[in-house]
């Protein structure tokens, strides 16, 4: 029914604020909103599309004339008083719909509908008395900002005021429209007494709706969005790659055959796991300190799993301290970092153990560092479907993290921590002081969990860090953050274990970081990458308008203080890191996931919801800008 739609792109969008991005063009669902909504109008028949253009205009004309899809005509008109408002912006149209009384669609740039709603305006006729229809949203209380929303007073299916501060409303602007072209009639007298102030379209629909010419069609529970702010368009990301998700297959109607009957029954299993953390000085070259291992399995065979560097400090007097007191113990000594995180080692020790022997209640215990956590963990998890797991840390990284924790596993061939399982010790048992034998590198690396913690979860964590202009390897020092670390994560582990919601701070830094380490060949350390993932995970919350240059600054202020690199290494290529992203965990068929902040130790939240889409546009930005 309509032929022609006029579509306004003119504004800046500083409520979005992406930089150098005019908001048409800004990415949701793999392309820019503006193509999204000119796609819906052809589908219902749209021949012509008129744009008017002015902040950043040459952008979006450029974007236009790339993109190949359209079959419409397009044709741009350039606002060049844009800043007087949106009805400024409609009226510079006026020439391309000169010479013609039929109606036309008149919809916003920075809107995204589902098909329905265009359909539904796209077969509306405009009453012989109205010169707007208008889509209205009357579910009120799922509008997000609803100070900011234009609200409607309605009257037997007309609008009848409209405005952003209207106490008594029934319904909110959705941002699509019929029109006849009197319209233009009605902005005009609107714009003639304001002096050069900017005016809204609002405005004209007040002056029409004071005269009964507007009517309304209603929304009905169908998704719209206002694209105005970044936690609007994380929503609408969210919601169109949820979309994408269900509409990949067919839905038939799952119903019974009527010679079958179907009898559904459901279990529910487990219960809470409790693991005591502990913090001593010493216990490591004297285990009789600290029992580490539970009376029920005290004549079981108990294995302690450490690395080559490890035993040969520490070795002797643990396994040895152990066997004194009557403890049946074996040691299986690993090579060293993530050689031993390889499946091939997994397998090999799984036939080592169980050609040794062990029984149901035998324990697992690892001493060394993440690498020996997390094999070791892994192995618990699945020998006799899971036995006993205690882990004693000996790096800063695994006392801050590592171990502090239910996640065990292994590396595959294409990137880290790729199969594993979620398996809770028995007993964590950290002591600070084999710290002290450290290799210099491996403090720096250690705290980069630190202040990933810091920058994701306690601004007054994060200011202690900022002030401190200590020595690192202080031994006071170390114990103050390997403590507030292990508080922290016990925190987000009493409440999400696995890491779906506040639990994703653990995250934070790792989403780009893992890939980084790994295409490296691990020539950078975890921590190192983790510090570059922090920087990009900032650059891209930015990029995003989750924060402003200030938290991106004070990435880099942080992440340098401790020691770690701020840059991504000219060797690895921009192309490698996107094509790795395809492994993390929290990637999905429709895109990359990603813990980011939104203030000083904040995680950004949408709607509760703590993994953040993110597009690959903005995800190859922020990594350039990190080179």
């Amino acid at each position: 029914m309509y032929k022609k739609a006029l579509i306004p792109a003119a504004g800046r969008g500083a409520r979005l604020d992406r930089p150098n991005t005019p908001k048409p063009l800004v990415d949701v669902g793999g392309r820019p909103i503006i193509f999204h909504l000119l796609k819906r109008l052809e589908e219902v028949g749209v021949e012509h599309a008129v744009i008017v253009v002015g902040y950043e205009g040459k952008k979006i004309e450029r974007q236009l004339a790339a993109h190949p899809d359209f079959n419409m005509k397009i044709e741009l008109v350039e606002n060049a008083e844009w800043e007087k408002g949106l009805a400024s912006s409609l009226l510079a149209a006026r020439g391309a719909f000169a010479g013609s009384d039929e109606p036309f669609l008149l919809a916003m740039a920075d809107h995204l509908f589902d098909a329905e709603l265009v359909a539904k305006m796209a077969a509306l006729e405009i009453g012989d008395d109205q010169i707007v229809s208008m889509l209205v949203d009357r579910d009120t209380e799922r509008i997000y900002d609803i100070d900011a929303a234009v609200k409607l007073a309605l009257k037997h299916d007309k609008v009848v005021d409209a405005g952003r501060h209207i106490e008594n409303f029934q319904g909110i602007d959705a941002g699509l429209f019929a029109c006849k072209p009197a319209v233009f009639d009605a902005l005009e007298e609107v714009l003639e007494g304001t002096d050069g102030e900017p005016v809204d379209l609002t405005a004209g629909l007040a002056k029409l709706g004071a005269a009964q010419k507007v009517g309304a069609a209603y929304v009905d529970g169908a998704l719209w969005f206002d694209i105005d702010t970044p936690p609007m368009m994380i929503r609408a990301e969210m919601a169109m790659r949820k979309q994408h998700r269900v509409q990949t297959v067919l839905r038939p109607e799952f119903a019974d055959a009527s010679d079958v009957k179907t009898k559904k029954y459901t279990f529910t299993t487990g219960k809470p796991h409790e693991t005591d953390v502990y913090v001593q000085r010493g216990f490591v070259r004297n285990p009789d300190r600290l029992q580490l291992i539970p009376d029920a399995s005290a004549s079981s065979p108990v294995y302690v799993f450490t690395d080559t560097k490890v035993n040969s400090i520490y070795g002797d007097d643990f396994v040895g301290g152990l066997k004194k007191m009557g403890y049946d113990v074996r040691r299986v000594v690993m090579a060293e970092g993530e050689e031993a995180k390889t499946l091939e080692n997994y397998t090999r020790l799984v036939e080592h153990v169980i050609g040794e022997g062990i029984d149901e209640r035998s324990i697992l215990i690892s001493l060394g560092g993440g690498a020996v956590c997390n094999v070791c963990g892994f192995l618990a998890s699945t020998l006799y479907r899971g036995i006993g797991l205690v882990h004693v840390p000996t790096t800063l990284m695994a006392q801050c993290d590592a171990a502090i924790s239910h996640k065990q596993g292994v590396n595959g061939a294409r990137g880290k921590n790729l199969v594993g399982s979620y398996y809770p010790p028995i007993s964590i048992a950290v002591d600070v002081e084999v710290l002290a034998t450290l290799e210099d590198w491996l403090i720096p690396d250690g705290l980069s969990e630190v202040v990933k913690h810091a920058l994701g979860q306690d601004p007054e964590y994060l200011q202690y860090l900022l002030d401190y202009d200590g020595s690192i390897h202080d031994p006071d020092f170390l114990e103050t953050v390997v403590r507030k670390n292990i508080e922290l994560k016990c925190e987000l582990m009493a409440v999400d274990p696995k890491e779906y919601r506040e639990g994703m701070v653990l995250q934070y830094g790792h989403t780009v970081g893992h890939p980084i380490e790994f295409l490296s060949a691990y020539d950078l350390n975890h921590g190192q990458s983790v510090g570059i993932g922090m920087m990009i995970a900032a650059r891209v919350s930015r990029l995003l308008g989750g924060c402003g240059d200030d938290i991106v600054e004070l990435h880099e202020r942080l992440i340098k203080q401790y020691k770690l690199p701020t840059r991504i290494p000219a060797s690895i290529d921009i192309d490698d890191i996107m094509s790795m992203m395809r492994y993390n965990k929290r990637y999905l068929t429709e895109g990359t996931r990603m813990a980011l902040v939104d203030g000083p130790g904040s995680l950004w939240s949408v709607d509760g919801d703590y993994v953040i889409p993110v597009s690959d546009a903005v995800l190859r930005e922020a990594i350039k800008q990190t080179y």
